[in-house]
């Protein structure tokens, strides 16, 4: 396990929306001595996302500990509007305008990119009438372990479309290797940590403001429930 260039420095504080609340403290999310697992995937009603997301719903127990943020290509409204009113046991980040993908360099996929994972997974959605955006860019995907006031543990970008944890179990493996690596304590009972203060701790921006006058593009019509 190696840890890329972003490791030791912070993300900005920044507000943030989800499914069911708007203007949340990235900095409270990420505050205490448990890490935050930052997964990064496509919009919501993405064959990949569903799947993944699917994954992490029926393995949430093997967190122990520790805590997870999926972050989507989708608004609040939108992804309200697939989740139908189900809460989900983790966190979701919405970032219909990528604010967030292009402030930490998420690459766009290319024909090599996609693993038979991928297309094994595209092909049972389109098996199953489901429809995405095929014309938007094939985003891969990005894993992030953060510690308080966004300090970047360990970073991870995908080489393929699949490139990521398959399961909760795999997020508390990473996580527990990278506290090791870090000299931190361990996810599960660890002792209350003193964060000090970040070089961003004095101001919170909005996702727009971290990349200046971004908005969002038009999303495409709802496809059903987004789970099974």
């Amino acid at each position: 396990m190696r840890t890329d260039h972003l490791a030791g420095t912070s993300i900005p504080r920044f507000t943030y929306d989800t499914p069911s609340s708007p203007g949340n403290d990235f900095y409270a999310l990420c505050a205490g001595d448990k890490p935050l697992a930052m997964i990064f995937l496509p919009a919501l009603d993405h064959p990949i996302t569903r799947e993944y997301i699917s994954r992490y719903i029926k393995t949430i127990g093997d967190l122990n500990g520790v805590r997870l943020a999926c972050v989507v290509r989708s608004s609040a409204r939108r992804a309200a509007e697939l989740l139908e009113g189900r809460a989900l046991p983790f966190t979701v980040i919405c970032d219909a305008p990528g604010v967030l993908y292009n402030f930490l360099g998420v690459e766009t996929a290319g024909l090599l990119n996609w693993s038979f994972e991928a297309q094994r997974i595209i092909r049972s959605a389109q098996s199953r009438g489901l429809r995405y955006n095929r014309k938007a860019p094939q985003l891969l995907p990005l894993t992030l372990v953060v510690g308080p006031e966004g300090a970047i543990l360990f970073t991870h970008y995908g080489r393929n479309l699949t490139d990521m944890p398959g399961d909760c179990g795999a997020v508390y493996s990473l996580c527990d290797e990278v506290c090791e690596l870090t000299g931190r304590a361990a996810p599960a009972g660890a002792p209350p940590r003193t964060a000090r203060p970040g070089p961003h701790s004095d101001e919170t921006l909005t996702l727009p403001d971290l990349a200046g006058d971004l908005t969002g593009s038009a999303e495409e019509d709802a496809i059903g429930k987004l789970f099974d």
